[in-house]
């Protein structure tokens, strides 16, 4: 695949896409994870934009369901194939299909967009403290390495994999620590550069930062019974709700709890709110887990 003219903080070349005919658009460049196959953020971010590339102007995204169905890899294009399921005076769904190679199936999205709404609202309150400023808090590189112990068993939990991503631990040690006992944890995320004003690059960066340690909250709570063994891990669906318009450039709060962890599957939500309070947006991921030997 191309991959001149871009470097690892350009989140906005990853997320840019190719016409290839009528509904169908083709991706430039590859995001490669640790296990050699592609970052699924890039990839829902990728789905979220050739959804919207292909809505009706006006319409903001409000939620997006995503299957993970393969491996992607990322020195190979994804073609992706929109198809309208629904353009109705409120609502407009988009199905997003993505392929590989010889037609093998990598992806598969619905994603809805809608205008706002006169309409009654309420929503559930940051877990930031007043006051809390994120760029005031080290970076993951300074990090106490005595308090990632095993985390880097559990996969690509690391800044220097994802520098596009800029990223702060509240009171690291002590959250890391305690996120092995109750499945708990919090931090602030944004993107490293600032993107230009377009609402639908906008809700694709985020769909890309949403994948980026939110499952840490489900897999974090068995690191102390790992003894040794190793796990199987990889992202299974993944859904966003998208409350109000989200700045992917602007500081972003994020609260994931894991509910229950069963049978291989290990759930894990997320609220994510802004710098003011306001509540943005709720994401879950259902991520394999299961032992390899």
């Amino acid at each position: 695949m191309h991959r001149s003219g871009w470097n690892e903080l350009d989140i906005e070349a990853l997320l840019t896409l190719g016409a290839t005919g009528p509904g169908r658009w083709r991706s430039r460049h590859g995001d490669a994870n640790l296990n050699g196959r592609s970052y699924g953020g890039q990839l829902l971010g990728q789905a979220m934009m050739a959804a919207l590339l292909e809505a009706p102007e006006g319409r903001d995204a409000t939620m997006m369901q995503f299957l993970f169905l393969k491996g992607a890899m990322p020195d190979e294009p994804v073609d992706f194939n929109v198809t309208p399921l629904q353009d109705g005076k409120r609502f407009s769904s988009r199905n997003v299909r993505g392929t590989q190679g010889n037609g093998r199936t990598v992806l598969d999205a619905q994603v809805t967009c809608a205008p706002p709404l006169d309409a009654p609202t309420h929503a559930s309150p940051t877990s930031a403290p007043r006051g809390e400023r994120p760029e005031d808090l080290p970076g993951f590189d300074e990090v106490d390495r005595a308090s990632i112990g095993d985390i880097t068993r559990l996969g690509g939990y690391s800044q220097d994999r994802k520098p596009g991503v800029e990223f702060r631990i509240p009171n690291a040690s002590q959250q890391l620590a305690e996120a092995q006992m109750n499945g708990c944890f919090r931090f602030w995320m944004r993107t490293s550069q600032s993107l230009p004003d377009d609402p639908r690059l906008h809700a694709a960066a985020f769909a890309y930062l949403s994948d980026w340690w939110l499952n840490f909250s489900a897999l974090g709570l068995h690191l102390r019974d790992l003894n040794g063994r190793k796990l199987y891990i990889s992202s299974l669906n993944h859904a966003l709700w998208l409350h109000r318009p989200v700045r992917a450039d602007q500081w972003l709060h994020v609260e994931a709890i894991s509910p229950c962890a069963q049978a291989g599957r290990g759930l894990s939500i997320g609220s994510v709110h802004d710098l003011q309070g306001r509540h943005l947006a709720t994401m879950t991921q259902e991520c394999l887990m299961a032992y390899t030997d």
